[in-house]
């Protein structure tokens, strides 16, 4: 054999040595698309196509139904009516007041009618009173003042509302179980005290009639 025939297998797997030793090139990687969508300013974006939905195990009762309160009214009267069930009932005070009451409509008719009547039995009244008393006297020719109807209307309105008034609080007070003969007694010392009151402001609107009951 030659030395160039001998060569030849020793050049061959050089050669081939040297194709087995190199790296293959690495596939060309295609460039990644710019994202053109303003950054958000909290967190990031969803995949494209991606949706949020809860697990299957996962529910949520409405607690409305639990958590519902009944009306501040309805709690009210709910209230109110308990504590009425608790007191024990009252049968002698809801007579008396009854018949107080009634006593009332006579007295509010007694002291309209007197106010409406004043300025005839004035001079009248008050000659008799002078006899009593022994002074005597001549007659008195009483002549009212211009503001006289109009006061007399406002006692006469005053005694009917004063009554429709006392009327309404002491039933309010029968219906709650609670003390209320003494609701008429106050609304008839109320009377008293307005129709003494309007009669004291009609004898004085007389200039004369005031000058004469006046002791020198």
């Amino acid at each position: 054999m030659s030395q160039h025939g001998a060569a030849r297998p020793s050049d061959e797997s050089d050669g081939g040595g040297a194709a087995r030793g190199d790296v293959p090139a690495a596939p060309a990687v295609p460039p990644v698309p710019r994202d053109e969508r303003p950054r958000p300013q909290f967190g990031e974006y969803a995949p494209e196509g991606w949706t949020w939905k809860p697990p299957a195990e996962d529910h949520i009762s409405d607690p409305a139904p639990q958590m519902v309160t009944p009306p501040a009214a309805a709690t009210t009267r709910s209230a109110r009516a308990a504590s009425v069930e608790g007191r024990r009932e009252r049968p002698t005070d809801r007579l008396i007041t009854i018949m107080l009451l009634v006593l009332g409509v006579f007295g509010t008719w007694i002291s309209i009618s007197t106010l409406q009547s004043l300025p005839d039995v004035l001079p009248d009244a008050i000659s008799r009173a002078a006899e009593m008393l022994g002074t005597g006297g001549t007659p008195l020719d009483y002549v009212p003042g211009p503001e006289v109807p109009a006061i007399l209307l406002a006692g006469s309105i005053f005694q009917g509302v004063l009554w429709l008034l006392t009327a309404w609080w002491s039933i309010s007070r029968i219906r709650a179980r609670r003390l209320a003969f003494w609701v008429p007694l106050v609304g008839g010392a109320v009377s008293f005290i307005a129709l003494y009151g309007a009669m004291t402001i009609v004898i004085l609107s007389d200039p004369a009639l005031a000058a004469s009951l006046t002791p020198a």
